[in-house]
């Protein structure tokens, strides 16, 4: 069944206005009058829906069922990721969404190598992701920042640093809950010493995600599913509740 994201403002009772983007799948399926999909918005409510018109410019459904599924991780976890060069960041966006982030960060570091901010096609892959994944909440993805204003920003709850230089502290050393976490990924080029001391001064803990030197984009991927794994609902117990 087609899954689309529809923010509340397109509701009015039970009723929702199908535009835009979303509009563009109910098109391409060419599903008529009576079809029958499902729809969640920026609360984590998903909807089972009935179209009832189907126009060049806008659809509108009825909403037959309304249910709020627990598939959304209980950990706040945010993924500060240094600018890739060419698509990788499309890859880690899109990763980091399904494995369940609830932010994303973007920050420029001193030997970033990607550069140009594409903040609304990220946001895009995000909610893209998020329908695949069966998500009920989208990712923000935040405006561009240089990396000594992402660090400062207090970050509530744990901040690590993932950082190829530290070679003692492992995800597995820390404390085994957290109800917030924000992990920093540096860039091809990795973080510069002086910027890994910026990010201590400001509460960051260095962690090794591997013996291995692993790449930037695989970094991110890999931080966040062994912060999901450690903290949150990624091959848990909490996935089973």
């Amino acid at each position: 069944m087609l899954r689309l994201f529809v923010p509340q403002a397109q509701r009015t009772g039970n009723r929702i206005r199908i535009v835009g983007g979303e509009l563009r799948h109910v098109h391409t399926l060419r599903l008529p009058p009576g079809a029958r999909l499902r729809v969640f918005d920026e609360r984590g409510d998903e909807h089972e829906v009935e179209l009832e018109r189907v126009g060049a410019r806008a659809a509108e459904a009825v909403v037959l069922a309304t249910s709020r599924p627990a598939r959304e991780s209980p950990l706040d976890l945010v993924l500060a990721a240094a600018l890739l060069k060419g698509t990788k960041m499309d890859l880690v966006v899109e990763k980091a969404t399904e494995l369940g982030v609830r932010r994303i960060a973007p920050f420029v570091a001193a030997r970033t190598v990607g550069r140009g901010a594409r903040i609304e096609r990220w946001q895009r892959i995000a909610v893209a992701a998020a329908k695949q994944s069966g998500r009920t909440s989208v990712p923000v993805v935040d405006p561009v920042v240089p990396f000594a204003s992402l660090v400062r920003s207090g970050w509530p709850g744990l901040r690590l640093l993932a950082w190829e230089g530290e070679s003692e502290t492992p995800l597995a050393a820390l404390p085994a809950r957290a109800a917030a976490v924000v992990i920093a990924v540096g860039p091809e080029g990795s973080l510069t010493e002086d910027e890994v001391a910026a990010a201590r001064a400001e509460g960051f803990t260095a962690v090794t995600l591997a013996p291995r030197v692993l790449r930037a984009e695989t970094a991110a991927i890999a931080a966040v599913a062994l912060c999901q794994h450690r903290f949150g609902d990624l091959s848990s117990a909490s996935a089973l509740r």
